[in-house]
């Protein structure tokens, strides 16, 4: 493992030149690694319990369960009214049967309507605890001793990073193989 010193760029043209410019001062080419991370809540197509935006309902089959149950009593009712409305009723009653029945499928998971909305629900975090990690381009490079970090630090904010921060970690062949992007980020201070 060794020391990581990684900042975010609101652009990928901004990364790149970044990644140009910790070359020319030594750093190698497979110790730096560029890469993007996603909004709070999509690092997966999942929600998960570490991600503090993921959706109550996403660990539920609520959606899809009301859909098939709706399906079922859809259908019923469009073979009851087919005599009157023709051939049709069958398929009209499913689809609709099948709408109705997610949607309330999806409300059922998401709990109590009439509940108050938790304080800890909120994406606001609390003061002794460090914000999240930010959506942007990363440029990330793997710097050994004191000086090789403090030369990093330099590069990356002279090409105009933001939110630099320090990780324990290892890139191999331009990989941060280890990063994690629901971790809290360990920030670089201003005075560094």
């Amino acid at each position: 493992m060794n020391t990581i010193i990684a900042g975010r760029f609101d652009e990928r043209a901004r990364a790149e030149q970044a990644v140009t410019a910790l070359e020319a001062t030594g750093f190698p080419h497979d110790q730096i690694a560029t890469f993007f991370v996603n909004p709070a809540g999509r690092h997966d197509l999942h929600g998960t319990r570490r991600d503090p935006e993921a959706s109550a309902g996403a660990h539920h089959a609520g959606a899809l369960a009301g859909a098939a149950i709706g399906t079922g009593v859809g259908t019923v009712v469009g073979l009851a009214t087919m005599p009157v409305l023709g051939p049709g009723a069958a398929l009209a009653g499913a689809a609709i049967g099948a709408g109705v029945g997610s949607l309330a499928g999806a409300l059922e998971q998401m709990g109590d309507p009439g509940r108050p909305v938790e304080e800890s629900a909120s994406s606001e975090p609390s003061p002794d605890e460090a914000p999240p990690r930010k959506s942007g381009m990363f440029v990330a490079v793997g710097a050994a001793s004191s000086s090789e970090q403090a030369n990093a630090i330099t590069v990356l904010r002279a090409q105009g990073a933001a939110d630099m921060e320090r990780a324990q970690g290892s890139i191999s062949q331009s990989q941060w193989n280890d990063f994690d992007p629901l971790s809290t980020p360990a920030m670089v201070t201003v005075a560094e």
